[in-house]
């Protein structure tokens, strides 16, 4: 006998952040998809899928919700029978599909930034590209400087921390490095907002390279500190905490990217062991 949905009892209209995600629905997109909507389920989020297609391509040939439907569906969310946009409500989030014409996909996620809020972005890094996938074709400078989201990243093939047959947000521990001359009040108390929604029992790690904890780190969250090179260092300390993300505080209003650029941050992206979210100290 077939089990049956596993419905969430009725929800108010979503109250969480606006998240983005770039997707060109192939299954090299599979897990960033995945952990785009489960944190906007868990998030109770309004979730935003961009299409990037070439000025001159034919415009939308198929329902961009429907591989959301097949998630919730496959979640046990939703019912086969169900549409998703007649539930979104009862869900606790909302999702829709924009299908944007331009010459490059950073090109059009950074439009889509400087007309749109958005306060965390889900994004994909390729093994052989990394970065320099976001850094290709004409980039605006202005948008970079005016983006100021987190960005989490998931490295292409990479398991993250969404279990893409339930759902499930296994999110048990998390690693935060924190810099002296990078003010982390800020960008701690963001990441702790998200953290918070996915899970209470989230536990928190800082870690600073040096002798003594630099200020205004939280007195709530255990810190650890250490000696040596700062990226060996910190790859070492998640493997040791067995952290299941990595949340790299940047400069604040550098822009999207821009705190990625020859950086820690990027150094650790690249070891592609931990998804790692990036959140601005602003």
């Amino acid at each position: 006998m077939n089990a049956k949905p596993e419905f969430p009892l009725p929800r108010t209209a979503p109250t969480g952040p606006n998240i983005l995600h770039p997707t060109d629905f192939g299954p090299t997109d599979a897990s960033a998809l995945a952990h785009a909507v489960a944190l906007a389920l868990k998030a109770r989020a309004r979730l935003t899928l961009l299409h990037i297609r070439m000025p001159e391509e034919a415009g939308p040939t198929r329902n961009g919700l429907l591989p959301v439907s097949e998630l919730l569906v496959r979640w046990r969310k939703l019912s086969p029978s169900e549409r998703f946009a007649d539930f979104q409500t009862r869900l606790g989030f909302t999702a829709a599909c924009l299908d944007v014409p331009a010459r490059s996909v950073t090109a059009g996620v950074l439009e889509h930034f400087h007309d749109h809020p958005v306060e965390l972005a889900v994004l994909t890094t390729h093994a052989h590209s990394g970065l320099s996938y976001w850094f290709a074709g004409s980039v605006s400078r202005r948008a970079l400087r005016q983006a100021d989201a987190m960005i989490l990243f998931l490295r292409q093939g990479q398991r993250g921390f969404v279990d893409l047959a339930t759902g499930e947000v296994r999110l048990a521990r998390v690693l935060i490095p924190v810099d002296g001359r990078i003010p982390c009040e800020a960008a701690i108390a963001r990441a702790r907002g998200l953290l918070d929604a996915l899970g209470p029992s989230v536990e928190k790690r800082l870690l600073h390279i040096g002798d003594a904890a630099p200020p205004g780190c939280p007195k709530d969250i255990p810190i650890t500190l250490a000696q040596g090179p700062v990226v060996e260092t910190i790859l070492s300390a998640a493997q040791s905490f067995r952290a299941d993300l990595i949340v790299m505080p940047t400069a604040g209003k550098r822009g999207l990217l821009a705190g990625f650029r020859n950086s820690v941050s990027a150094a650790i992206l690249d070891d592609a062991r931990w998804p790692v979210l990036s959140v601005p100290a602003t």
